[in-house]
């Protein structure tokens, strides 16, 4: 088992998105050449200065894991990336996480005839990496707004140090869904969902907020997020739960939440940490 990915399979990788960032800065925009999220706009918008190209990026840490992640979202068939219509998604990522478990100290007395067995507690870490290529919607309803997209997802996992019951390294292909929803409650609140499952190690999330603007460009509130993949098991999945802070600007925004985060078994919870993250969008 390999402690980094080979050559050829980096370069299957960053080939995939590069192919799909090309393919999305040469969208030719259809709309007016004018200057996310039509409910989520700012007060103050202005059409006359919304683009039609948004990008994000950010960081997300907690006890013993981290992520990088960017990505950009293009509306090239529509007035501006606050109107309905089609839209054109790329992202991606890189981390690392960590984690401890039980080891025979014998890798061999578990097989046949069987003898007792000592066990030693290692921690593994594991490096991550994924991109996703996604088409969807947007749409408008009332004080709601609807996102739902659909499309190919690529994920890597690598160990640092082989773990003898990992079978999972390695890259995988796979489709992914997504579905983001924002309603306005009044003119001093909101609360969001978004969700989404890769078939690429089966992995699963969703995040909910309710904000509640102080101001009329900062919002404040409560989150919850939740995660789940191959490596977990039966009713085991990550969870996080804490607040945020969001500041909106004609253009942008910029997010940070902390809180407390830890595995849930069978609503049992273990290995608690404070989490934390980041995160910044610009629209042009």
């Amino acid at each position: 088992m390999r402690g980094r990915l080979a050559v050829s399979e980096r370069l299957s990788f960053v080939g995939f998105a590069a192919t799909w960032v090309a393919t999305f800065l040469a969208a030719p925009a259809f709309a007016d050449e004018t200057w996310f999220l039509p409910a989520d706009r700012p007060v103050d918008f202005e059409p006359s200065k919304s683009g039609w190209r948004e990008v994000w990026g950010g960081v997300d840490a907690a006890s013993d894991q981290w992520l990088v992640y960017s990505g950009m979202t293009v509306a090239p068939w529509s007035r501006d990336i606050y109107s309905d219509g089609w839209r054109l998604r790329i992202g991606g990522g890189y981390g690392q996480f960590g984690y401890d478990r039980d080891v025979a100290n014998d890798p061999g007395c578990e097989t046949p005839p069987a003898v007792a067995c000592s066990y030693s507690s290692k921690h593994f870490e594991v490096d991550h990496s994924y991109a996703e290529a996604l088409i969807g919607y947007h749409l408008r309803l009332g004080e709601l707004t609807a996102k739902a997209f659909a499309g190919a997802s690529v994920s890597s996992e690598q160990h640092l140090k082989p773990d003898p019951n990992s079978t999972g390294d390695g890259i995988q292909y796979g489709a992914k869904g997504a579905l983001e929803l924002w309603l306005n409650m009044g003119d001093s609140a909101w609360t969001s969902l978004d969700g989404s499952y890769a078939t690429a190690r089966n992995e699963s999330c969703a995040r909910w907020r309710a904000g509640w603007r102080v101001e009329p460009r900062l919002s404040v509130g409560p989150e919850l997020r939740y995660d789940k993949n191959i490596e977990s098991g039966e009713g085991e999945w990550n969870g996080h739960a804490g607040l945020f802070a969001r500041y909106e600007w004609i253009g942008g925004e910029v997010s940070l939440a902390g809180g407390a985060a830890g595995r849930i078994d069978d609503w049992g919870t273990s290995a608690l940490s404070p989490y934390g993250t980041v995160n910044v969008l610009f629209q042009y």
